[in-house]
């Protein structure tokens, strides 16, 4: 009798780790992934792909912007969290993230085995930074921008492999429809491919390249350190209050088309400039 009682007490137990485990995996939106991408936007757009346990093992610029910021940087190697701050820290040290203004905005794109964490560790990293820095950002996270998720569903595709694919038409050309064919494990797997293949390019910079990009940031640099002297661990406590309504204010704007945001903030950055 109590061999019996012991044998359904096992399998009771047994069961509930297994239930337990496909909640977990269910809560968590595991994928039989190889690698990891993720994708961040301010003005500069660059991609990265990683390994399962989320170490850089390629940085693509998606733009000129990204192009001259990743001169003579190195990300390779990196936690992405670790990676995606150095990023957010060379647009603020550019002013495409202006500490002076308050329609900043950055948006995130995650794909990953374990989608759900790694998109709430990017996130968390990046408003973190914003916070001890004093910065006011909307920070928009890929599945929340309405524009993209009406693309992706008139292509009959996620959010994040809509990213993807978006991704692989830009690196190798070809039709987003004939994309949607591959699968997110295949993508991700071309897209780093590609990120190789054009290390060698990028990685080609001319002497009046570099000196632009330190003209760009040497052109900011009073304006930041002025900014950072104003920081005390008294200024960040009351900033996260301000930081809270600042986004209550502000998020739904972009939310609405993120891209459309954008270029109005370019435009008045320049608008800016001139007067």
């Amino acid at each position: 009798m109590k061999s019996k009682i012991s044998e359904i007490l096992t399998i009771v137990i047994v069961l509930g780790i297994f239930l337990t485990m496909a909640l977990i995996f269910s809560f968590t939106g595991v994928k039989n992934l190889d690698y990891n991408y993720v994708k961040v936007e301010v003005n500069p757009k660059v991609e990265f792909v990683t390994t399962k346990h989320n170490r850089i093992l390629t940085v693509y610029p998606i733009n000129s912007e990204a192009k001259e910021l990743l001169i003579n940087e190195d990300f390779i190697g990196l936690n992405i969290k670790e990676g995606v701050t150095k990023f957010v820290d060379l647009c603020v040290q550019a002013n495409y993230i202006d500490v002076e203004r308050e329609d900043n905005a950055i948006k995130l794109t995650t794909v990953s085995g374990m989608a759900h964490v790694l998109e709430e560790d990017v996130y968390k990293c990046v408003k973190e930074y914003l916070l001890n820095n004093q910065i006011k950002s909307v920070v928009l996270e890929g599945s929340n921008d309405l524009e993209e998720f009406k693309s992706s569903k008139k292509l009959g595709v996620s959010v994040p492999k809509y990213a993807l694919i978006e991704s692989y038409v830009n690196l190798y050309g070809g039709s987003k429809e004939s994309a949607t064919k591959l699968s997110e494990k295949q993508l991700i797997k071309q897209i780093k491919i590609a990120h190789d293949e054009n290390l060698p390019f990028l990685q080609n910079y001319t002497q009046n390249q570099i000196a632009e990009k330190t003209k760009l940031i040497d052109f900011n640099r009073a304006k930041l350190n002025n900014h950072k002297s104003k920081i005390s661990n008294k200024s960040i406590s009351k900033f996260k209050d301000e930081y809270k309504q600042y986004v209550i204010r502000n998020q739904s704007g972009y939310e609405q088309n993120f891209d459309d945001s954008r270029t109005n903030w370019q435009k008045a950055k320049q608008n800016s400039a001139i007067a």
